[in-house]
């Protein structure tokens, strides 16, 4: 069947949902084709995302290539149910069911714009070539042909043929949007906001911006907003300020880690504190930078997650969860399970309720053939659950995280169709949570856990143990609460992000020490500080240079060789002032003569892990020590006592007589 010449014009209600305008789409990626080297390639740039009672869908293609006398080609094909696109995505021509109705061809001379835009309108429905029913979802492929019958290129697309009235229960929707990235900060203290993280935020952003009435649930990479607050650059600024515009009502802002991070692989590297302490982080800096906090209480379950996963994430503050199909056992398969929670148990048995999240949705996004035929897939997808067995409420998690998914084009087509389809209620994670208290809960089938392997951390950990212990000795030295002690924290955090190597951790980590060892070099105490002593107990002044600009909490060691006592302990805590330091040590000297001190300066942490400065004093006392004192009284006492005695036995006694001898007598 040849196509009538299109008139250019669409009924109201189709051309409201016409999804983009040419304007919008102008720019959009040429995906090449099978035939593309052979003449001409196509791309769906524009398509009425449904059908109603009027009949018309509306299609643009972009066309290159030099094929004027070129022909399109449409074929319907079998309509999909609940096996259909649940079983996967029909992206392949030989997966497409049998086609229906007959081909509708046209000359794309016949539609073909100055832009290189062919905008065509099909009949299409009941009675017509293009055979729909309502109520329907079909498979439609758009062929490029040369006159003589060659394939030059072909897309495939999704045509959704809304029902007679509207069904009782639309598809409960919620949308979780996860915007992940490497770390800015580098080894060197400089930021450096990851381009592909800030171009997905920014795509993210302008989407809801441009979609006020979307509800979505947003998880975004504190790091990387703190980076863009500290920028200084203008599109950063202006970026960060659309974000906090965007943020609240309808738009809820999950806890996310300030890096990323698995909590399974800390968990098992035996160190879930460090998980707790980057999830805080987290939250502290959206809050800080975005001005609200994040909520916890609903968590994305990490594909390595287990039954003791569950228990420490609902420690830390998750009570509910979302976990993709593909890590539980059994496997949901059909419509039913797809489309309904599970009850998961922690390892303590306490029980847990999580909606189930149906990896396909958002692989629908990734297909290749542009963002409108992608989300047409989507689209047709979520009618298609909406519509089996309408009677039963069914609910759907949407969770894209793939950067490719998040691009710009792409995410407005996707939010301008889920805002106005009639098959879907998009809502925020809580009010689908909410809507669980109308079942009976012994309806909720129980689930366990199939998780992927983890990926170690235990080389971070071990890595970052000598770190860890460093700052604190050093945070003890300068006081914790510093910007220096927080930098240093930060260097550390870094190597925890998963897209962090520990090989690419090891700059983080020498520049920690760098830092610290310039600390080291900070103190100096002169070996010639000697001391002479004239009393037995007194005081010897130590001098101790601080050049760092803040005081420093130092604890000193003192040592003897055995000649010196320590009345007041042989350990002192002090706190040195910058500049010049004299510290007072009281000694007690055991003898008198020279005695060697040695001081040595260390951090005050447990560990006492930096020795900033060692001494050695050379102490001099003339003092006698209180044995010698006795000792030489005594000895006093009795040269004394002996003189005495001899003093009196060597003198004349006066009673004797005494003649003096004549002189003239001879001898």
């Amino acid at each position: 069947m040849t196509l009538p010449t299109p008139t250019g014009r669409l009924a109201p209600s189709i051309a409201a949902a016409l999804l983009g305008a040419l304007t919008l789409f102008g720019s959009a990626l040429l995906l090449p084709g099978a035939g593309a080297e052979t003449g001409g390639s196509i791309t769906l740039i524009g398509q009425s995302p449904w059908v109603d009672d009027e009949g018309a869908l509306a299609v643009d293609l972009r066309v290159t290539g030099s094929i004027d006398d070129g022909l399109l080609t449409f074929r319907l094909h079998e309509a999909v149910g609940t096996g259909g696109l649940l079983g996967g995505a029909l992206l392949e021509r030989e997966a497409l069911p049998e086609p229906v109705g007959s081909p509708v061809t046209s000359q794309l001379a016949d539609s073909l714009g100055a832009g290189g835009v062919a905008s065509l309108v099909l009949d299409i429905g009941p009675g017509s070539a293009l055979p729909t029913s309502p109520g329907s979802v079909h498979p439609l492929s758009i062929l490029l042909t040369s006159t003589s019958g060659e394939i030059l290129d072909s897309v495939h697309t999704m045509v959704i043929h809304l029902p007679d009235g509207r069904p009782p229960f639309p598809l409960l929707t919620a949308l979780a949007i996860d915007i992940a990235g490497p770390p800015p900060l580098q080894p060197d203290g400089t930021s450096v906001p990851d381009p592909g993280t800030v171009s997905s935020l920014r795509s993210v952003i302008d989407a809801l911006i441009d979609h006020p009435l979307v509800a979505a649930d947003l998880r975004l990479p504190p790091a990387t907003v703190v980076a863009l607050a500290q920028s200084g650059e203008t599109a950063h600024g202006q970026l960060l300020d659309d974000l906090i515009d965007a943020v609240g009502g309808r738009i809820r802002l999950a806890s996310s880690p300030f890096v990323t991070a698995d909590p399974e692989a800390w968990r098992q590297a035996e160190r879930p504190d460090i998980y707790q302490d980057i999830l805080d982080h987290g939250d502290l800096a959206l809050a800080d930078e975005i001005g609200m906090t994040p909520n916890r209480a609903i968590a994305h379950l990490p594909p390595s997650g287990v039954a003791e996963t569950l228990d420490l994430l609902s420690h830390l503050g998750s009570q509910r969860f979302i976990v993709s199909a593909e890590h539980l056992e059994p496997r949901p398969a059909d419509l039913d399970s797809l489309t309904q929670p599970v009850r998961l148990r922690g390892e303590s048995g306490s029980p847990f309720t999580a909606l189930v999240v149906d990896p396909q949705l958002a692989r629908h996004l990734l297909g290749p053939y542009g963002p409108v035929a992608s989300v047409q897939f989507l689209l047709a997808d979520l009618a298609v659950r909406s519509w089996a067995e309408p009677v039963v409420p069914r609910l759907a998690v949407i969770a894209i995280s793939d950067p490719t998914a998040l691009e710009g084009l792409l995410l407005d087509v996707l939010l301008g169709a889920l805002e106005e389809a009639p098959f879907v209620d998009l809502a925020p994670l809580p009010a689908v949570f909410s809507s669980l208290t109308t079942l009976d809960p012994g309806s909720i089938t129980e689930a366990t856990l199939w998780p992927e392997a983890v990926a170690s951390n235990t080389a971070k950990v071990r890595d970052r143990g000598l770190v860890e212990v460093t700052i604190e000795a050093y945070a003890s030295l300068v006081g914790g609460r510093r910007p220096e002690i927080a930098r240093l924290d930060d260097l550390l955090e870094a190597t925890s992000a998963a897209e962090v190597t520990t090989e690419q951790g090891e700059p983080y980590l020498r520049a920690v020490y760098d830092a610290v060892v310039v600390v080291l070099d900070a103190f100096e105490a002169p070996d010639d500080q000697n001391v002479l002593l004239t009393s037995r107990r007194a005081t010897v002044p130590f001098t101790v240079e601080n050049s760092l600009p803040v005081p420093a909490h130092v604890r000193l060691h003192l040592e003897s060789d055995g000649r010196l006592d320590f009345p007041e302990g042989d350990t002192l805590d002090v706190t040195l002032s910058p500049g010049s330091n004299r510290i007072p040590i009281l000694v007690e000297a055991r003898t008198s003569g020279d005695a060697r001190l040695l001081v040595t300066v260390r951090s005050p942490d447990t560990s006492e892990l930096l020795q900033l400065q060692s001494s050695t004093l050379l102490v001099r006392s003339t003092q006698l020590s209180g044995v010698g004192v006795f000792l030489l009284a005594g000895a006093l006492l009795v040269l004394g006592v002996w003189w005495f005695r001899s003093a009196r036995n060597g003198r004349p006694n006066p009673s004797d007589d005494y003649a003096a001898p004549d002189p003239g007598e001879d001898p």
